[in-house]
């Protein structure tokens, strides 16, 4: 068998970002660097999964970054800033968008740092996937990526997620879906939601052996991307 591919993953972060729309996310997506040695002993092992995954945190600074839930919570450090993946010119194969900091209250003006935004503009045309969870949707439609497709995010915060966004008039979002996949772009719902695409996403790049073993190991129960009962909570539908 030929030597695995390596993907690498961005995770866009930022001071006010969700830490749970991406550290259970990603811990799901690197049960492909475990699939040749599983993680449970009576699991089967798969050497065939073709890829393994690299994660790089990236922030405007290397300053230890606060979650929306403020510092009493832990801090994440970063691996790289945006300004030195720029000056590299290194480019990702997975740009993964959390939510950051939520649109001003009063004027409803978004606050993700400029350099977030720049970044995901310039790495989209030749990443191979752009995935947001929650209100990460409005970085990408802010970027330009969700330009004509199909989108959704956070049902609680859909409406000031895509005013803010409607700049971009031909973004087709989605008022009830758990999660959503146009092309190489998949967005889903609030935070819970991304943890159930990562699930069809690691589907997707590794087979559903690997997606089950993981499954049964952080005990989520299978839904679709249909399955969404807060479009109707909030008045969506």
């Amino acid at each position: 068998m030929s030597e695995p591919t390596t993907l690498t993953v961005a995770v866009c972060i930022s001071n006010e970002v969700t830490l749970s729309d991406f550290v259970q996310p990603i811990e799901i997506l690197a049960a492909i660097n475990s699939a040749p040695a599983p993680l449970a002993p009576w699991f089967e092992p798969l050497d065939e999964v073709p890829y393994r995954v690299v994660f790089e945190y990236l922030a405007p600074s290397m300053d230890p970054i606060v979650s929306a839930s403020g510092p009493s919570l832990a801090t994440l450090n970063p691996t790289k800033t945006y300004a030195e993946v720029e000056a590299s010119g290194q480019q990702f194969d997975i740009i993964w968008v959390p939510a950051g900091p939520r649109p001003d209250k009063f004027t409803g003006v978004d606050r993700t740092p400029k350099e977030e935004i720049d970044f995901i503009r310039k790495q989209a045309p030749k990443a191979k996937y752009i995935i947001s969870v929650c209100s990460g949707a409005l970085q990408l439609a802010l970027a330009g990526v969700l330009s004509g497709k199909r989108a959704t995010t956070n049902k609680a915060f859909y409406r000031v997620i895509t005013e803010t966004a409607s700049s971009a008039k031909d973004i087709q979002w989605q008022p009830k879906a758990r999660w959503v996949i146009d092309g190489n772009v998949w967005t889903s719902s609030g935070v819970s939601s991304g943890s159930d695409m990562a699930l069809a996403f690691l589907e997707h790049l590794a087979g559903a052996k690997l997606a089950r073993q993981m499954r049964s190991i952080v005990e989520i129960p299978e839904v679709s991307s249909e399955d969404d009962q807060f479009a109707q909570w909030h008045g969506l539908v």
